[in-house]
């Protein structure tokens, strides 16, 4: 004769219901994840989020270029992930000038001072602080009182300003006497430069 099977224990069979009932929840929890969250009643479906562009200008000025996909966003409730936001590409501008914007403004320095050579001394500091110079001589037509960085255009008042601040002289619009010379930046140095 067999042995009949010993009944199970109620610590054993409350640990099975337990299993068991951790197997459920856990089937419940990935079925609402992958469900949304949705619990069957109908939604409208989500809206799609546009990206929309203003049209391309022909001008010369350069910036930031952002594109803008489109995405889906369904709508959020407390138990689905959250939702993923449009994806955003920022172009930089393409590389311009050096960071002292002195390279393409043309720099001609000329001697109205007593001192021989200054000109070429200051034309020589000029380039290695990264100014263009690109003519070096006299100023003979009148006597200035103050070396003087001379420009016509805003860029040129820029480059000009630079060399003011770096160099402690003064800016000022061209005045009639150098109205024709070539574009650029005209440095006058007088005594008074260091």
């Amino acid at each position: 004769m067999s042995p009949t099977p010993a009944p199970l224990a109620p610590a054993r069979l409350a640990g099975f219901v337990l299993i068991g009932l951790a197997v459920i929840a856990v089937g419940l929890g990935v079925f609402a994840l992958v469900s949304g969250g949705s619990t069957g009643s109908a939604s409208p479906p989500p809206k799609p989020v546009s990206a929309t562009s203003a049209p391309a200008s022909h001008t010369t000025t350069t910036a930031p270029t952002t594109t803008t996909t489109a995405t889906t966003v369904p709508p959020a409730t407390s138990s689905s992930p959250a939702a993923p936001t449009p994806a955003t590409t920022i172009v930089p501008p393409p590389a311009t000038a050096p960071a002292n914007a002195a390279a393409p403004v043309p720099v001609q320095v000329y001697n109205n001072g007593t001192m021989k050579g200054l000109a070429d001394r200051a034309a020589a500091e000029f380039r290695a602080a990264g100014f263009d110079v690109v003519e070096v001589g006299n100023y003979a037509q009148t006597v200035l009182p103050h070396t003087t960085a001379y420009y016509t255009s805003p860029a040129e008042q820029q480059v000009a300003d630079q060399l003011a601040q770096r160099y402690g002289m003064r800016t000022a619009p061209r005045f009639p006497l150098i109205g024709t010379y070539p574009p650029g930046v005209i440095v006058i140095l007088t005594n008074d430069f260091n």
